[in-house]
């Protein structure tokens, strides 16, 4: 039996845990309390995000008042540059989600004939991106920012203004200190209607006598109406893709050879979302008919480096379909909906060799937004599907190795993942139509075969007949028997 002094021993330890919760409790409460009723007592609490942008622009000291440096009209020093950076950077700090509520309430532009406005909130403009170039840093600011350069992309707006934008991320495929013409868009943080960053061109030979052919010397001399931060601009080439506002400088992450990774996020997503903005059939007439897949499947061929986002129909057999559950609400509100479906497509190709194996077909992954109702699911199946989707990457993954084969551990299988809006079941003819066709194909045979017959016994009729009369002819009109 436990004595009295046993238990409070044991209690006591108890009991100094809950009163240690408790003061921490009312510690907490004070101290938010005394938040509320005086902001100006220097309390450290941990930062959270702002659910507005005026807010976050506010508590990071990046707001109007604070970047006031930049609307002055003393060229562009290098405190503005600073000053600039640092809205940029947190700009891409931001939580993913919060930023994505922001952009979503952006003002489209300002009205034609007006100045735009320099505010705390995004701006949202779309346009023609006309130049592109690097605003080298000095050390002591590339030291800071770990970069030697950003990028500054030159925009001119529907009607016609000019704006100058300090991005994080400008798509690679635009040439540097080149005139281009690209369809982009961007939303970011309005800073200045008076001062903007002049790039200067490289000072290296050959770099300078690159800019030289390209018949760019510097950056244009017409002033902006607008310097933008931004965290990217994207762009929208004339491709069906592309028409769905798919943004091309998201496949500039993408990793080839691999499963998903970190990279490759932003662009899944956004193609996902842009097939749920159109139709399927919409999707169809742009993908065409099934294709060669030969092409995609060889990394020789690095189809991916000149293809990626083009639009394929694919035809096999699904042997799994898996439904993948999407759970960060970002994500779910990105693409309208909580789950899509990943597949294992086998297509039928010309004999090749893969892994010094002889082989017919190959497996292709294709992610969907939904399936046809009724059509198995799971791990093992075995169903005609054909799928007309956007091409994304040559996904990787290693092969499992099988007690007794040949097969290594280190073996690596790469396929083309295609992203589409809903896969198209094509089902085996059910047991009575089946019964129909083969009792028609058997009536046709039967009749084909009496009429072979019947034509076969007439002419061997008629051969025997005109047989006979050969005969006839060659035989003597009367036969001498021996003996008369």
């Amino acid at each position: 039996m436990n004595s009295p002094r046993a238990f409070s021993g044991r209690l006591l330890p108890v009991v100094l845990l809950v009163l240690s919760v408790v003061g921490l409790a009312c510690g907490c409460l004070e101290a938010a309390r005394g938040d509320q009723s005086d902001p100006a007592v220097g309390v450290a609490v941990p930062f959270v995000a702002p659910d507005t942008l005026r807010t976050y622009l506010e508590t990071l000291k990046i707001d109007r008042a604070s970047r006031a440096l930049l609307e002055e009209p003393a060229g562009w020093t290098a405190a503005q540059q600073q000053l600039a950076l640092r809205v940029v950077a947190r700009l891409v700090l931001a939580p993913a989600d919060r930023f994505a509520e922001w952009a979503e309430r952006a003002v489209d532009g300002w009205p034609a004939g007006e100045q735009p406005v320099v505010a705390d909130r995004f701006m949202l403009l779309e346009g023609r991106a006309t130049f592109v170039a690097p605003q080298t840093l000095p050390p002591a600011q590339a030291e800071i920012a770990e970069r030697t350069s950003i990028d500054v992309v030159r925009m001119t707006t529907a009607d016609g203004a000019i704006v100058d934008i300090l991005t994080d991320t400008a798509p690679i495929a635009w040439p540097r200190w080149k005139a281009i013409d690209e369809p982009a868009s961007v939303v970011g943080l309005p800073l200045s209607t008076a001062a903007a960053p002049k790039p200067v061109p490289p000072t290296a030979e050959g770099a300078k006598a690159i800019a030289v052919d390209a018949g760019q010397t510097g950056w244009p001399i017409q002033p902006p109406s607008l310097l933008l931060a931004a965290t990217r601009v994207a762009w929208h080439p004339p491709t069906p893709l592309g028409a769905l506002g798919m943004n091309y400088g998201l496949f500039d992450t993408v990793v080839d050879g691999q499963k998903l990774v970190a990279g490759d996020t932003e662009a899944f997503y956004a193609i996902l979302a842009a097939v749920g903005r159109t139709t399927e059939e919409s999707i169809e007439v742009a993908a065409g008919p099934p294709r060669d897949v030969v092409p995609m499947i060889d990394p020789a061929q690095k189809w991916f480096a000149t293809h990626r986002g083009d639009p394929v129909t694919v035809d096999g057999t699904a042997r799994r379909a898996t439904r993948i559950e999407v759970d960060d609400p970002l994500r779910r509100r990105q693409i309208g909906a909580d789950h899509y479906w990943e597949l294992s497509i086998f297509v039928k190709t010309s004999l090749i060799k893969i892994n010094g194996r002889l082989q017919e077909s190959y497996p292709l992954v294709c992610c969907v937004r939904t399936l046809p109702e009724g059509i198995p699911t799971g791990q093992s199946i075995n169903e005609r599907v054909r799928v007309s989707g956007f091409a994304m990457k040559r996904y990787g993954y290693p092969l499992p190795t099988i007690e007794g084969s040949d097969a290594q551990d280190n073996e690596r299988q790469e396929t083309p993942l295609i992203i589409g809006r809903q896969a198209i079941w094509v089902p085996d003819p059910s047991t009575a139509e089946t019964t129909s066709v083969l009792g028609w194909i058997f009536t046709g045979l039967a009749v084909v075969i009496g009429l072979l017959m019947a034509f076969g016994a007439w002419r061997l009729t008629r051969d025997s007949k005109q047989q006979e009369k050969r005969q006839r002819a060659e035989l003597p009109k009367r036969f001498t028997l021996p003996g008369e």
